[in-house]
């Protein structure tokens, strides 16, 4: 009977949580981020998120450990409840993401700093699911001209996310007005995403990323936009393992494995992620806590 109850209880939970999350780019999960700790749970929260009366972030508020400050994303949003922008603000620059969408799906974004594009994202998606299929990424000359500067800007590195294997093609050849596409493609096993290839064609340079999923805990990420923590927000559930290989002309250059464990609270979001790497095994731990709705 215990056992019953608890599968009814669980049931009841995920067809909430599905519904609540119709529409992936709309950000509405049964529990709310509100801070997260990416160390330990102690002092100031490296994050916490600030919503505004209508239940949307209204701004991000990040601790930088190293130089003791916070710093602020701030959100905008279309009629629809769909992002608009993201901006972080400094005396010595502005950087801004915006967001394009078709039915409330993202289809394009764009990297601003200091009011020039400098970085273009594009995506597709399957007709019938409406899943991100593919996503492609334009760096031009503009950006490379700028690349210091921008891959140490704190939306570029925490929303974009630097792109490890740009950095090393950009020490390689950024003196040659490097010109650079990214093509990631994009597969799903039901609602998470299983694999993620990078796909740089002008350098025969190719990155693998495969996963595994506890499908038994929520992704406390779901629905949050591409362009807050890329595809973090496109998986239901949350990783158990991700497998990551560098190739260069199809010679293995080098691989990455990582396991992940949770802690989780009485709605099955964790609570608390515990993440090992190899070959030194050291767990690094994030905490979060959440608001209820």
């Amino acid at each position: 009977m215990k056992k019953l109850l608890y599968f009814v209880t669980f049931l009841g939970a995920l067809l909430l949580f599905t519904a609540c999350n119709k529409d992936q780019d709309i950000y509405r999960p049964k529990q709310k981020l509100y801070k997260i700790w990416e160390l330990s749970e102690v002092g100031d929260p490296d994050q916490t998120f600030i919503y505004d009366k209508k239940d949307r972030i209204e701004k991000i508020d990040v601790f930088d450990r190293q130089d003791s400050v916070h710093y602020y994303f701030n959100f905008t949003y279309n009629s629809d409840k769909t992002v608009a922008t993201i901006e972080h603000s400094t005396p010595l620059y502005v950087e801004s993401v915006k967001l394009y969408y078709v039915d409330k799906l993202v289809n394009r974004i764009t990297y601003v700093m200091d009011g020039a594009t400098r970085m273009e994202v594009v995506f597709q998606r399957d007709e019938k699911t409406t899943k991100i299929t593919q996503v492609a990424e334009h760096y031009d000359v503009d950006y490379f001209s700028g690349f210091d500067k921008i891959v140490n800007a704190p939306l570029y590195q925490r929303i974009i996310g630097e792109n490890p294997m740009v950095t090393t093609l950009y020490k390689e050849n950024g003196t040659k007005g490097l010109i650079l596409h990214c093509l990631r493609k994009v597969t799903y096993r039901g609602d998470n995403i299983i694999n993620i290839t990078d796909q740089f064609p002008e350098f025969s340079t190719r990155v693998t990323y495969d996963y595994t999923y506890d499908t038994l805990s929520f992704n406390p990420y779901y629905g949050l936009p591409y362009a807050y923590n890329n595809l973090m927000g496109y998986s239901k559930n949350n990783r158990a393992s991700e497998y990551v290989v560098n190739y260069l002309n199809e010679y293995n250059m080098g691989s990455k494995f990582t396991t992940f464990e949770y802690i989780l609270d009485k709605y099955k979001f964790p609570r608390r992620a515990i993440r090992r790497s190899s070959p030194d095994n050291i767990p690094f731990n994030t905490y979060y806590l959440y608001q209820l709705k």
